[in-house]
Parts: C-alpha cells; structure tokens; sequence
C-alpha cells in the first residue's frame, strides 16, 4: 500500500494543479490578455515542436559532462534583435519535469517566450535522467550504474559543463540562471561545492527554491515522510533505481481517469492537498496537456536524498550511513553544503500558500546567503508550488517584476 500512495503521490504532484474554474472564465482571461487558447494536441509535441509552433527559433545542443552523461539543451533565440546584448539565460526544471513546463502556457505568460520577446537568448536545461538526456558515453540507460545518481552529480556535473557551453558559445562572460524546485536545490549544490562558478553568474533567479525542507505542510507528503524508510526498503529489495520516466501513453490514461470536463475530479483534489488549493488560476485543460510532458523520469535516489534532508534539516550531501559515508567522505556525516560560498546575486520568489516548501522555509534559507538580493513574497495569498508553471496570473504576479530586475544585471 506505501508503494502505490507514492506512485499516486509523485505522479500528482508533478502533473496536475487543483481544481480548475470553469473553462468559458479562463478562456475569457487567455482572450482578454492576448494568451494563445490551450489545445490537447500540444501535449503531443516535443519541446522543439512547442517552441516552433508558436514561431520562436530555436536549436538543440548536446554536452557530456565530465561523468560520461549525455546531455541536451534546448536554445530560444531573440525574437527581435536588439540594439544592445544581453547576458544569456539558463531555465532548469524541477523533479520529474522537463523544459515543457517552462513553456506549455504558451506566448505571454511563459517565462521562456516574454525573456525572448525582451531580447535575451533562454537555453532550456534537461537535466540527467529525463526524457532529452538519458544517453551515456559507456553506460546503458538500464543499468544500475547509470542511475546511480542524485541531484548532488546534477548540480556538480551537469550544471557547470551546461554553463561553460553556454559561455563558449554566446562568447558572454556571466549569464543569468533561473531555477525552480530542483532547478534551485542543484544551482546550491553547485555554488556551495563548486565556488569557482559564482563568477559566471550574473544573477541567480530562485522559483520556490526547495532548500531548506524542514515545515512541509502538505498532509500527504508528511504522511509520505514518515513511510520513508520502508519505502527506500521496497525500493532496495525490488532493485528500483529509475522513477516515472516519461511514458506516452501516460497522457492517454489521463484523459479518462481525470477528464477536464470534470472540474473537481479525482487528481485536482489530490494535489490540492499536496501543492495547496488555488482552483481559480487553472485551466483543466493545460493541466492535461501538462501531463502529455510529465512526469520526464528521475533516479530513486534524487528522491531519497530530498527525504534525507527534509527530515534531517540539513542541506547536505547525500548520507549514506555511516559505514557508507565513511568510505565515500572519510567521515561519518556528509558534508554540509557551505551556502556562504555562494556569491553570486540571488533573488528569490515564494509563495505563500506553498505546501510543498513553507515560507518560512524560505525566509530562514535567505538569511543563509551572502549575497541576498530580495525574498519576494507573491502577492497573490493562494499562490502554491506549481502556479510558478502553470497559473494564468504567474505574469502579473512573478514574471513582470522579475524581467525588470534581469535588466539591471544584465550588462554584457
């Protein structure tokens, strides 16, 4: 039974929001602000497809990192020139995403199009493990040593080759990093182990950054939390190393188990209960195509290492045990991750109705970095986890005070 809550919680939690207002009220929002109507078949398309449809130029670009993993990057052009450059962007998901959820909502609300609208080039980081990036340069996909992995090897592997390619290629001295959940949790892993990257960062942009874990309100996830250690067990004994890849047919099972007709079904309620409630900024039917692209696949021990440090407290390396830890750290404990490393400018953006990471979470997470530019409160009180990709005022609410602050760092 702790194995099938799980699956239920983890596929919920990343696919769908709460309840929905009704469709002909959303549809009037999308009309009034000029935003593209939300079409099934997009869940369908391959992020180059999405991009391309709404008429964004864009290119792939494939990187190895120093492990040996194949790595891909999604680039969107300006889509006018401008007059004077500016430093390049870097979007990385969170857990069991892509880059799709940075882009289903579409032109003028998604954060990838209005950055390119503005003149920035965005690159589109897929990290390990997901559905662009799961290659290796001697290791098969199924093996047991592919997976062997958390978001530590993400942040201390994929993020700087990422960056350095990025820097090669626009011939941009700094670039600019915007990260949610996970996409946070790795950028900290990274500048607190690898500090010499804090100089490539022009500004660091953080979405509900899931760092500090330690007020977790979510009934569900708390029940989650205490069932961990016979979870980790069950995935021990059944040999699991892989969770949610990508699966077409995942979005075909999801049309008739949760219909957007149906506008409290069974997964609304659930995630209303993991995220927090917000049902009057979404609509059921980009919360359908969001499932045509998500859950994108992560490793076991990703998950794990975020159980480790929302029940320690502690931002650290992933533990072992203590015999384990001994062999890998030459100490009992891991290593903590030195936060008063991290240099680079950080702006963060939180929400109050998050249950997945508490505010107060964040505001205790702020005071730990040295260079602090603002913790911005969202203004909107029912504003939850997933509004960051999926809700129809995120614009208002996050991206229109952010794009202005991304112009301040951004000389060239």
């Amino acid at each position: 039974m702790a194995a099938i809550c799980w699956w239920i919680f983890f596929y919920s939690v990343f696919w769908v929001s709460s309840s929905p207002a009704p469709d002909e009220d959303l549809d009037m929002v999308r009309k009034e602000n000029d935003l593209p109507p939300v079409l099934d078949n997009d869940a369908e398309l391959t992020v180059p497809q999405l991009i391309r449809k709404y008429g964004y130029r864009m290119d792939s670009h494939v990187v190895i990192t120093e492990d040996g993993y194949i790595l891909t990057m999604f680039r969107i052009f300006p889509r006018q020139p401008v007059e004077t450059a500016k430093l390049p962007v870097l979007m990385v998901h969170g857990l069991f995403a892509s880059p799709a959820v940075f882009v289903l909502s579409g032109p003028n609300i998604s954060l990838p199009y209005l950055l390119a609208d503005d003149g920035y080039e965005v690159w589109l980081a897929n990290v390990r493990g997901t559905r662009y990036s799961r290659d290796h340069t001697s290791m098969a996909v199924g093996s047991k040593e592919y997976w062997d992995f958390s978001w530590h090897e993400i942040g201390y592997y994929d993020l700087p080759k990422m960056i350095d390619y990025i820097l090669n290629t626009t011939k941009a001295s700094k670039l600019h990093y915007i990260g949610h959940s996970q996409g946070c949790t790795v950028y900290f892993a990274m500048s607190g182990s690898r500090s010499d990257y804090n100089d490539k960062i022009a500004l660091m942009t953080a979405l509900s950054p899931a760092v500090v874990l330690k007020r977790v309100r979510s009934p569900i996830l708390r029940v989650m939390l205490s069932l961990a250690d016979k979870f980790e067990e069950i995935l021990s004994a059944l040999n699991i190393v892989e969770l949610l890849p990508y699966n077409e047919n995942t979005y075909r099972v999801a049309k008739h188990v949760c219909p957007p007709e149906e506008p409290n079904n069974a997964c609304s309620q659930l995630v209303g209960m993991i995220a927090g409630p917000h049902p009057e900024m979404y609509d059921q039917k980009l919360v359908l195509k969001f499932l045509g692209h998500v859950p994108a696949g992560a490793s076991t021990k990703q998950l794990i290492h975020y159980i480790q440090i929302a029940r320690s407290g502690l931002f650290r390396q992933y533990d072992y045990g203590k015999r384990g830890n001994l062999q890998t750290y030459s100490d009992w404990k891991p290593p903590t991750y030195n936060l008063n490393s991290s240099l680079a400018p950080v702006i963060i953006f939180y929400a109050l109705n998050d249950w997945m990471v508490h505010p107060r979470d964040v505001q205790q997470f702020s005071r730990m970095l040295p260079r602090l530019v603002s913790a911005n409160v969202v203004a909107d009180k029912k504003f939850n986890h997933v509004d960051f990709l999926l809700s129809q005022n995120v614009r208002s609410q996050v991206f229109d005070k952010l794009i202005p602050i991304l112009n301040q760092y951004s000389d060239v």
